[in-house]
């Protein structure tokens, strides 16, 4: 997640986490659903009129709102990903045999995957012991 976008993200958590309830239910009939994660493409999602930001902002949350200038400033015009590229990528998965429940496409997008299946990695360690302790 990134501070100040908590409602965008609990959106894109609750879309996977129906794919995947959706992708267990329909496999039997030869159905698959994939989620989509896609990175920073050059489209017109972060353009100027796009986005929906605090009316009000309160000035304590400084990582919230320097989030929101590097997405209005930094990103717009130097993403990452090609749109056709991502149109080609999903066409080409979808006529696969076999297709992922999750998909990341864009370099970015797989890089903050790993970065996030490490830090879970790493907590699962730590507190493996408090997780176990737990059973009867």
């Amino acid at each position: 997640g990134f501070p100040g976008w908590g409602i965008y993200c609990a959106s894109k958590f609750a879309v996977a986490g129906f794919t995947e309830s959706l992708a267990a239910e329909v496999k039997s009939f030869g159905i698959s659903a994939t989620v989509v994660y896609p990175g920073y493409f050059r489209t017109n999602f972060l353009l100027e009129g796009s986005l929906n930001l605090a009316h009000s902002p309160i000035d304590a949350y400084v990582e919230a709102r320097q989030m929101e200038a590097v997405h209005q400033t930094e990103i717009p015009g130097n993403q990452p990903g090609d749109p056709d590229k991502a149109a080609k990528a999903l066409i080409e998965v979808s006529e696969k045999e076999e297709k992922p429940i999750h998909l990341f496409l864009g370099s970015d997008a797989l890089g903050m995957a790993e970065n996030q299946l490490r830090s879970i990695g790493e907590e699962l360690r730590k507190y493996e012991a408090v997780s176990r302790s737990t059973d009867f």
